[in-house]
């Protein structure tokens, strides 16, 4: 019992992570040359999760534009996508909510197995 209550507390700490990240890359989406983060979350062999946090290398797309010279220069952009972030957002809110579910269930049943022994 107190196992699963672990897990649940693990994973709403892991998903609170990635809807940083994704809070980040939003914030950034209009920054030159950002590189967007990325969180993986992944699941152990005791059921814990744990998190990787890596930057996204790939290169954003480029828009020409004048320079103070008067020459044309290409200028790299954010490779941050906001659809992707917006969905990343969306299951980290509702991975949040499901082992907020999880624990509150946990604490719960441990409560009633704690009546029924005293």
């Amino acid at each position: 019992m107190i196992n699963s209550l672990d897990a649940s507390l693990n994973a709403i700490q892991s998903h609170f992570k990635r809807l940083h990240a994704s809070a980040d890359n939003i914030a950034n989406l209009n920054t030159d040359g950002y590189k967007g983060q990325r969180i993986t979350v992944s699941e152990g062999p005791t059921g814990t999760t744990t998190t990787t946090s890596s930057t996204d290398k790939s290169p954003g797309p480029t828009r020409t534009e004048l320079n103070q010279e008067g020459d044309l220069v290409e200028i790299e952009m954010s490779n941050v996508d906001l659809a992707t972030e917006y969905v990343k957002t969306m299951e980290s809110t509702q991975a949040i909510k499901a082992n907020l579910r999880a624990a509150q269930t946990a604490d719960e049943l441990l409560g009633e197995i704690i009546d029924a022994l005293g």
